[in-house]
């Protein structure tokens, strides 16, 4: 999670007074084994335990708001590309294998809507056009 401090950190300074909060749930990991195609990530069990975590970050941030809310409300969430790509797929109700598919480059925005009467939208997925082309970039090969 060093990236994801380190990105926490750059991030809340434009954001004085936005409380930050640190949770293992949205830790980098692999939710669903790779294609055979690709050789094994992480032994079986492994996938497993980054699904269940994964998941459990995606019952516990991905809701509606309260039904007394009365005004809209934000969370900036900093984590890996792999945890987003499978919580939208989640949100979207797509297959959740799907995150395998997607493909977002390092420090990207994502804007997911969950309306109040439970409707979803994806506004913005792996948005970098914030960013120099020098800054833009994404680690690993698909």
């Amino acid at each position: 999670m060093t990236c994801a401090v380190e990105t926490t950190d750059s991030i809340s300074r434009h954001l004085p007074g936005v409380c930050k909060v640190s949770t293992d749930l949205l830790r980098e990991g692999a939710p669903i084994e790779l294609d055979a195609t690709v050789s094994p990530w992480k032994p079986e069990a492994v996938y497993y335990e980054n699904r269940a975590r994964i998941e459990a970050a995606f019952w516990n941030y991905i809701h509606r708001a309260d039904a007394r809310q009365e005004e809209d409300s934000y969370e900036i969430f900093i984590c890996h590309v792999n945890v987003i790509c499978y919580i939208m797929c989640r949100a979207l109700q797509f297959p959740p294998k799907g995150w395998l598919r997607l493909s977002l480059n390092n420090g990207s925005i994502t804007h997911l809507v969950i309306r109040p009467n439970g409707r979803v939208a994806l506004r913005t997925l792996g948005d970098t056009g914030f960013m120099m082309i020098t800054r833009n970039f994404f680690k690993h090969a698909n």
